[in-house]
């Protein structure tokens, strides 16, 4: 039961940070960054806060749906970070068209794949965790199947290009 508090405290003045740090980035003086920011930090604490909802939650569609939301959320930061590095380092790639519609068709594809997991359950599971008929302090665990390793792959591959654009 420990370790459940621990979580849902962590989530949670994750989501208070994040919010916070959105806060402030209104106040960067160029225009797209501080856009670029308040996106990443709002997506960010959007995030968390799914993850929240996954622990308080009892009922699998609700713990399922809130997943679905993180991980769905979650994704969209990865693109809110290119588009930062992208305006703070001074390159034009996050107002180029074709770059843009290769972000949305990834983005959407990939959504598709999330959304569609109780289908063909490629890219997580929920199964019970340890503790009796209820599940334990967690109620269900997430099992991370093969695409979710792909996305995590290529979420994490994005996520280097932004840092390469920044220290370049």
């Amino acid at each position: 039961m420990t370790a459940y508090f621990g979580y849902l405290l962590a989530f949670v003045v994750a989501t208070a940070a994040c919010l916070g740090a959105a806060w402030r980035a209104r106040s960067v003086p160029s225009p797209e960054t501080r856009q670029a920011l308040t996106w990443f930090f709002s997506g960010s604490a959007a995030w968390a806060l799914a993850y929240v909802g996954f622990l308080l939650v009892g009922p699998a569609l609700w713990k399922h749906l809130f997943y679905q939301g993180s991980l769905i959320v979650g994704f969209s930061v990865v693109f809110a970070w290119l588009w930062f590095c992208s305006a703070y380092s001074g390159r034009g790639l996050h107002r180029n068209r074709r770059v843009q519609q290769f972000a949305i068709a990834v983005y959407v594809i990939v959504t598709a794949l999330k959304v569609t997991n109780p289908l063909h359950g490629l890219y997580y599971g929920l199964e019970p965790a340890g503790g009796g008929p209820t599940g334990g302090a967690f109620g269900l665990v997430v099992t991370h199947e093969t695409l979710y390793w792909v996305v995590m792959a290529v979420a994490y591959a994005l996520s280097a290009a932004g840092y390469l654009m920044i220290f370049e």
